[in-house]
């Protein structure tokens, strides 16, 4: 008898997990990016959410924690509840370079997350203000030669892949750059606009905007193809500069411990946006 009603409250119990995985999600879901607004990471964000709500059946509502070169906002989300309503919108930064930088993150990426999809994938590009009188690579390594330590870059923040990127350009090229971290690139813009920051790597996609405003200018795209929004723009390796090689790539994840079939809608949804 007993052993009968155990079996019964193991199918009761297992028909309401069913039940409550076909109700996901019964209200709006937290989206967290760690960065500040107007930014690339923010405005892919933003845009993949306009398809994403469609198939979702629900509002999935933006909550921009940005500093600390995205770890801030990660680091809500690892803490964060793991029942299907706060994911995060991440990316390389917190989630690759972060953890090899860092001592005391917050977080722990293989523990303190549950994957959910790759969202975008794109290479870095390097761009210059309008306000530079360069307009070509070899015209820039020459101007900032003439000038070592007084030409500098903007990135979203310490040890993000905007800062990286930078690094690794300076390296190549063997200039002397001064890196100017702010919150999120939204707030450098105005600084890029004045013609305070000279240099940018970054997404030709978030770019783009700002290049049709003519307040960036492309050079270079980091790799060895070329962007088919700037097909003008020559890689690194068509100028000799091979090893100035890096991407972006976006994520979305959700805290450990997220009901599995949470992450099939959330994969399955995003796949049909």
């Amino acid at each position: 008898m007993k052993k009968a009603k155990s079996v019964a409250l193991c199918a009761t119990l297992l028909l309401a997990a069913s039940a409550s995985a076909q109700l996901y999600p019964e209200r709006s879901i937290r989206m967290v990016i760690p960065y500040t607004p107007g930014g690339n990471i923010d405005g892919v964000a933003r845009r993949i959410l306009n398809e994403w709500i469609g198939p979702f059946g629900q509002q999935i509502v933006v909550d921009n924690r940005g500093g600390a070169g995205g770890t801030i906002g990660t680091e809500i989300v690892a803490k964060g509840p793991g029942n299907g309503y706060t994911i995060l919108y991440g990316n390389i930064g917190p989630l690759a370079i972060g953890p090899h930088v860092y001592k005391n993150l917050g977080y722990d990426v293989f523990k303190d997350f549950a994957p959910v999809t790759l969202a975008t994938i794109s290479p870095f590009m390097l761009f210059v203000s309008t306000k530079v009188p360069v307009s070509s690579v070899k015209e820039l390594i020459a101007y900032a030669r003439e000038r070592p330590g007084k030409l500098n870059y903007a990135s979203s923040g310490v040890a993000s892949g905007l800062h990286l990127t930078s690094e690794l350009f300076a390296q190549v090229a063997k200039l002397e750059l001064v890196h100017v971290p702010f919150k999120g690139i939204g707030p450098a813009l105005p600084a890029i606009a004045s013609g305070q920051i000279h240099l940018l790597t970054y997404p030709p996609s978030g770019a783009a905007p700002h290049v049709s405003s003519g307040l960036l200018r492309p050079l270079m795209v980091a790799g060895n193809k070329r962007s088919p929004r700037f097909p003008d723009s020559p890689t690194a390796a068509e100028l000799g500069m091979p090893s100035f090689d890096s991407i972006s790539w976006h994520a979305i994840l959700a805290p450990a411990g997220t009901p599995a079939a949470a992450i099939q809608k959330l994969q399955q949804t995003f796949r049909t946006a």
